[in-house]
């Protein structure tokens, strides 16, 4: 999460830097596309990690045994 938020405080100047410094169009728009591409992939890393987070939490609360069985890994008894 920290990480994230870093990286979006700082995005807009990053941006902004290339787009001052990089002349060649090509150039420019392949290192937008890649801070973008950053960006998403820290977003999806967070959403990740988040949903682990939640499913350690539940499985503490809860026990492994009612993990399994909400996620059909076990037979119920008849």
């Amino acid at each position: 999460m920290q990480n994230v938020n870093q990286f979006e405080q700082h995005r807009a100047a990053l941006e902004q830097c290339v787009h001052n410094s990089v002349h060649d169009a090509e150039t420019r728009q392949a290192m937008l596309s890649h801070i973008g591409a950053m960006g998403r992939a820290m977003h999806a890393e967070e959403r990740t990690a988040d949903a682990a987070m939640r499913t350690t939490h539940q499985i503490r609360r809860s026990g492994v045994l009612d993990i399994a069985r909400a996620w059909g890994m076990t037979e119920r008894a008849a």
